[in-house]
């Protein structure tokens, strides 16, 4: 009897000890903080924090959120600009990975930090290395936009592992049949050219 518990008690030790050195190994975590906004009041204030796996979702009106090592905004590595009717999920937030899950709508993201940014939807994982890119998540049609707007790219189909490193506009149908297939775009034209301006991104081109 006694034996049986000195082995639980020694396999309670490791473990909590496991626990504790994986809790203590991690990286710090990033700072996120709502930078700006344009239309309707999402309920978000000017500065707010926000943590890992908070939502943050739009109705009317447009968000900026910053995301950096520090609560300075203007030190902020990674920016995110959310549309109109848009959900994402704050994934995972430290410095040596950051993951963004993309729900639905339509964002732009923009990074100049020493690590990747990662944009997850159900079906595909992009990364985007000090560039600057547009998503767009039709969830109802399972289908994502991808527009790179500087540089490339790198797209993973999460169905097969096939990687594509996109340079140019993609658009992929994520359920069976699974299909990629090239596009063409005009920021400047549609209801999403406000949601460009906005974001600056036609002011760059």
């Amino acid at each position: 009897m006694l034996k049986r518990i000195l082995t639980v008690s020694l396999f309670t030790v490791i473990l909590g000890l496991v626990i504790a050195q994986r809790f203590f190994s991690l990286p710090p975590e990033l700072v996120v903080r709502i930078g700006g906004g344009a239309g309707e009041d999402a309920g978000y204030g000017f500065g707010n924090s926000l943590q890992r796996g908070s939502i943050i979702e739009t109705g009317d009106g447009f968000l900026e959120v910053k995301i950096g090592k520090t609560a300075d905004l203007h030190a902020s590595e990674t920016t995110i600009w959310l549309s109109k009717n848009t959900r994402i999920e704050l994934h995972r937030l430290y410095e040596d990975e950051l993951v963004i899950r993309l729900k639905k709508g339509r964002i732009v993201v923009s990074t100049q930090a020493e690590n990747p940014l990662t944009i997850e939807t159900n079906y595909t994982s992009s990364i985007v290395y000090q560039d600057t890119a547009s998503f767009i998540n039709y969830d109802f049609l399972e289908t994502i936009q991808i527009i790179p707007l500087t540089g490339v790219v790198q797209t993973t189909l999460k169905s097969s592992n096939e990687s594509l490193l996109t340079p140019t506009p993609i658009s992929i149908h994520e359920t069976d049949p699974v299909s990629v297939d090239a596009i063409e775009v005009n920021l400047e034209a549609g209801d999403s050219a406000e949601f460009y301006e906005w974001s600056g991104v036609l002011s760059d081109k």
